[in-house]
């Protein structure tokens, strides 16, 4: 059979539809014979043919996808491929991950507990971190060339991303300042809420997303643990309880932003750029509210270069390298097992900040950390069973021993 007759019937003539193409069976010249070896050899290169599934791509970081809620970016276009098997490289991304991330919030809480009394200056410790991730991430892909440098598109200055500039910045600086208030394992738990928040605003804002009963039932152990909690810490306040969750609606919220933005960023930004960008941005639009709310404060500490203002820039360079490593695990493992691994990192910064401040853990306190985290996991996996895509049906026309075969 020649080339030009490929994929037209030997006996009649008739072409053949492109479920039906022979693309596996051997090509015999004039003088060859078709032995039996071949022609199982074709047979079998068939059937692969017709078992041969979609490559399968892990779910985009959305809000449902199986990423963790607040690691959502626009630029995280989803990898080929369910990359299950974690490499020892990807291992040492992770313990980085977790090692900053639990360095960053204590030495938040850290931070401020330097400053006496309720005026704590969480909008300039938000600047700071803005600042720092900002110069160190521009450093790092302009000089060292981590990454190949990309300009924000100029079509990208819209609504959309105005929107999650706003909603990232306040959830940071919710975030501080709830550290101003409380107990830093008091926050990381009512952090733990944040799918409470994500459900609440996608039957908002998202009524076509699947919300299924799984979902919902794994919300009852978070809302308990975080209730269990409130009313055990001995840190209680409720500006503080309030901003913590108030940060959860905003990281929620920014999943959603990202949702509707990734389609036209997606394509031309990647997570390293793009965090420079968002935090460049975000410390542009933050900077006049923290001059007029705490303007005088942060020029004392800026120039008294004391512990407060060390303290400043390592908690900028730990915000830095903790979100970078976020996006470096999201790179390497499919989204579900990035929510998982997420899931894993708050039970460390939990742990982690009540060795570091030695918080005394009362009964209740722990029934209601572990509720919470239980729930969490729980959530994480009803997201996963929702975003499981169903079997592929087998090609039309296909024979059914093969379809068997292929099973």
């Amino acid at each position: 059979m020649s080339p030009a007759d490929e994929g037209s019937a030997p006996t009649t003539g008739r072409p053949l539809s492109e479920n039906h193409r022979l693309p596996s069976l051997p090509q015999l010249k004039e003088d060859e014979v078709l032995s039996g070896a071949s022609l199982r050899d074709g047979v079998d290169g068939l059937s692969q043919e017709h078992a041969k599934e979609p490559a399968v791509r892990r779910p985009p970081s959305g809000v449902f996808s199986g990423a963790g809620d607040s690691g959502v970016w626009p630029g995280a276009s989803p990898a080929s491929g369910a990359i299950a098997f974690i490499t020892p490289l990807t291992v040492v991304y992770i313990l980085v991950w977790y090692v900053t991330g639990a360095l960053t919030n204590s030495t938040s809480k850290q931070t401020l507990s330097l400053f006496k009394g309720d005026n704590k200056p969480f909008l300039s410790l938000t600047l700071m971190q803005h600042l720092t991730a900002a110069f160190c991430g521009f450093f790092a892909i302009r000089v060292l060339r981590i990454k190949q440098y990309k300009t924000m598109p100029a079509d990208a200055m819209n609504w959309g991303l105005y929107r999650l500039l706003i909603v990232y910045s306040t959830g940071f600086c919710l975030t501080n300042g709830s550290f101003g208030k409380v107990n830093a394992s008091f926050v990381d738990t009512i952090k733990a809420g944040e799918p409470i928040a994500t459900v609440v605003l996608t039957l908002l804002l998202l009524p076509g997303e699947k919300i299924t009963t799984l979902i919902f039932l794994s919300l009852l152990p978070i809302v308990a643990g975080v209730s269990i909690s409130s009313l055990s810490d001995t840190s209680f306040n409720l500006l503080g309880f309030c901003m913590a969750m108030g940060s959860n609606l905003c990281f929620s919220a920014r999943s959603i932003c990202a949702k509707l933005l990734r389609s036209s960023l997606g394509k031309q930004m990647d997570n390293a750029n793009l965090f420079a960008y968002v935090n460049l941005y975000g410390a542009i639009g933050l900077l006049p509210v923290v001059v007029y709310f705490e303007g005088p404060l942060l020029i004392h500490i800026l120039a008294d270069g004391g512990k407060a203002c060390r303290m400043f820039v390592l908690n900028g360079l730990f915000y830095f390298l903790n979100n970078q490593m976020n996006f470096l695990v999201l790179e390497k493992v499919d989204a579900v097992t990035h929510g998982l691994i997420n899931c894993g990192r708050r039970v460390a910064n939990i742990m982690f900040a009540i060795v570091w401040f030695g918080t005394t853990v009362t009964l209740y306190n722990g029934i209601g950390i572990s509720f919470a985290l239980t729930g969490a996991y729980c959530y994480m996996k009803a997201k996963q069973a929702s975003t499981r895509a169903p079997a592929p049906a087998p090609p039309s026309g296909a024979s059914p021993y093969l379809s068997r075969k292929a099973r």
